[in-house]
């Protein structure tokens, strides 16, 4: 019913996996809860619409597919039927180097995915829909990004930049990824915009929240004030007020939840299929 497969080598680091839903065992009801961690999803839905809420805001039902850019709100998507569905989930910056321009006027949007990706991204769209094997489907992605994968000086200065703020959980000045990038704060600012469509002081942002995450789910018995403080966080109050931001919940309800082979960049999402009540990370 819903289904990972890996990326190729070449592309892991831009691509964490390819993931597939489909109603072979009859219509399902799907739940996904997607907290803010700066990554896209690029979604070829085939079958029964669906319905994308920004928690505690708008709702939107998506009946084709688009790519749900980088995003600043946590999202629930709920689907209901008939559902035929392959997606990509990108790792955090790992869209840049596959789409014609810059992402920044994608952030938090919906677009066709040949509004962003290069006009080849129909021609697949049409082979995924067509082809029963996942394993297939997944050489086809893979042939796919190989082929359309452009990584310039530009790309490589981001990537410096965007390393020294994960290794630093979020910790490190603008300056200082500009120092890594080899260029100004300024042209930092553009190589974001260009390779993720958010800002370095907001990716950082990001990153600290998720660090505190990926330690609240590790040791459910930790106090919330030295998770916090561990994360970079100078009160427990802002602690709070960011997670509701970028969970629409409180950190109390994340406790225990890492997966015990989780990698250390693990950015969970929520997987539901109701009818069941079978959970998953995603």
């Amino acid at each position: 019913m819903y289904q990972l497969r890996p990326p190729a080598p070449q592309l892991s680091a831009f691509i964490e996996h390819y993931w597939f839903v489909d109603a072979s065992d009859g219509p399902v009801d799907l739940r996904v809860d997607v907290y803010v961690d700066g990554r896209a999803d690029l979604v070829f839905n085939f079958g029964a619409p669906y319905e994308r809420a920004v928690i505690g805001g708008a709702v939107s039902r998506m009946g084709s597919s688009n790519l749900d850019a980088q995003r600043t709100d946590p999202i629930r998507i709920t689907q209901r039927g008939v559902v035929h569905t392959a997606g990509v989930r990108f790792r955090l910056g790992g869209l840049g180097p596959f789409t014609v321009g810059p992402l920044a006027p994608w952030t938090n949007l919906t677009p066709a995915p040949s509004a962003v990706l290069p006009p080849s991204i129909e021609e697949l769209e049409g082979a995924l829909a067509a082809e029963p094997s996942l394993d297939a489907a997944a050489t086809a992605l893979d042939a796919w990004f190989l082929q359309a994968l452009q990584v310039d000086d530009g790309r490589r200065a981001f990537e410096r930049a965007l390393h020294l703020l994960v290794q630093s959980n979020g910790a490190a000045s603008v300056a200082s990824a500009a120092r890594a990038a080899g260029a100004s704060v300024r042209h930092l600012e553009r190589l974001f915009a260009r390779q993720l469509g958010i800002g370095p002081k907001a990716t950082a942002r990001i990153i600290r929240f998720q660090a505190a995450l990926r330690s609240l789910m590790r040791d459910p018995d930790r106090p919330l004030a030295d998770v916090g403080a561990a994360a970079g966080y100078f009160d427990q109050a802002h602690f709070i007020r960011d997670f509701r931001r970028m969970t629409g919940g409180l950190p109390r309800g994340y406790r225990g939840y890492y997966p015990p082979d989780g990698p250390s960049d693990f950015a969970p999402n929520v997987v539901v299929f109701v009818q069941s009540g079978e959970a998953r990370e995603r």
